[in-house]
């Protein structure tokens, strides 16, 4: 008798971790289904685990996905921005590129990422795509199109240097270290490869505690209304505004010199402003060597390095400029600087790239002069967020990108 109801306990506890098991691999499959730009909310995309990311924007045939470009970066190659922000459907590159030519567009693009990240994105999220997955199968791509700021990625890659590089490290050891670290699989991330609902969860849990954190430590009885407001606005599809840099009070406008009148555009991104000429110089040197690791790892010898300029670049200002300056990892404030100095360094970083891919037989496409003129007609930037293109940006950009490189 007791033997009996044992056998029928553990029959049916296995009967229930079994349907458990069935269930959660049925809500994966959903999951999966609905993570596509067209059904997803566009406030939750963030949460979604970095392979799905890739995925996630309308900008490829899945059904032909054996061929492929990818397109690398920071933030410009995500599409960050006001197209972003405001709900457009086709809101980066990627995304104009492949309305143009209906072939397959993949952005492994994440914002924060640095040369370094950036190459590290694609070979993990192919790495990740080979391994057992509910999600997608991919080869290497057949090209690859490596964005270029040159407002965040020379700053990145010398603070990544300068905080990380380890002594009697050289600059090919210290890149070599850096991506094996940053595309080494945990096992969470195999986890999130069956069951990538899971890492949603987890990231959404992880947004949860930082907001309700981030209420109890108000005071302000209006900050806390609006902050909940905001928040709910965003998860409702309304337009995302960006937070202040760090909620700093006295932070000085900068006025655009031309017939907008635009004279309310907090401190902006330039040419790598914080940094000296040998310091530049370091950080182009682990661009160039990304450049090199990704070209030996992918096989591929089209290779297009695309140079976007900074919004400091891209327009005349009035003077003295407030420009963006990191005090810390992840503390900003601002200094100033003008408009010859600011093209001083611009000029020098666009020249340094030009003679290396000319040297070593790659293709750059430069989008300063481009930027400059049509930012003469209308302002390709803001006005939510100036550190990224606009719809209109990236408009002009990937025209630009299609008639110069893929014409043939």
């Amino acid at each position: 008798m007791i033997q009996t109801k044992l056998k029928n306990y553990v029959a049916n506890f296995f009967a229930i971790v079994f349907s458990l098991i069935i269930c959660l691999f049925i809500a994966n499959i959903i999951f999966i289904k609905v993570s596509s730009q067209k059904i997803f909310p566009r406030s939750l995309t963030g949460s979604l685990p970095d392979m799905m990311q890739t995925f996630n924007p309308k900008t490829y045939d899945k059904d032909s996905l054996q061929n492929y470009t990818a397109i690398i970066g920071g933030s410009y190659a995500q599409g960050g921005g006001d197209a972003y922000l405001g709900g457009e459907k086709n809101y980066s590159i990627a995304h104009h590129l492949h309305k143009n030519d209906s072939k397959n567009y993949l952005s492994f693009g994440r914002a924060g990422s640095g040369p370094i990240s950036a190459v590290s994105n694609l070979i993990k999220t192919h790495k990740q795509s080979n391994l057992p997955n509910l999600i997608q199968n991919l080869n290497k791509p057949s090209a690859i199109i490596y964005l270029y700021y040159e407002g965040y990625d020379p700053e990145a890659s010398f603070l990544e240097y300068k905080s990380l590089i380890k002594t009697n490290e050289n600059l090919n050891q210290f890149i070599s270290r850096r991506i094996n670290e940053n595309i080494e699989l945990s096992n969470f991330d195999i986890l999130e490869n069956i069951l990538p609902l899971i890492s949603f969860i987890k990231k959404l849990y992880q947004h949860l505690e930082n907001f309700i954190k981030k209420i109890i430590n108000e005071r302000d009885i209006s900050k806390i209304k609006s902050e909940i407001v905001k928040t709910f606005k965003k998860l409702f599809g309304y337009k995302i505004i960006l937070n202040n840099i760090n909620e700093i009070t006295d932070l000085p406008n900068n006025i655009i010199s031309n017939k907008f009148k635009i004279n309310s555009v907090p401190p902006i991104q330039g040419a790598a402003p914080s940094l000296g000429k040998e310091e530049i110089l370091i950080s182009l040197n682990i661009f160039f060597k990304t450049i090199e690791f990704i070209k030996s790892w992918s096989q591929s010898n089209n290779i297009i390095i695309v140079y976007i300029p900074s919004p400091m670049t891209s327009y005349l200002w009035e003077e003295p400029i407030a420009y963006e300056f990191r005090k810390k990892s992840n503390y900003y404030s601002y200094k100033m600087t003008t408009n010859k100095e600011n093209e001083l360094k611009s000029n020098f970083i666009r020249s340094t790239i030009l003679n290396y891919t000319k040297k070593n037989y790659i293709n750059f496409l430069d989008l300063t002069d481009l930027i400059i003129e049509q930012g003469g007609k209308e302002v390709l930037h803001g006005p939510l967020d100036w550190h990224h293109f606009n719809y209109s940006g990236y408009k002009i950009s990937s025209n630009y990108i299609k008639v110069s490189l893929f014409s043939n």
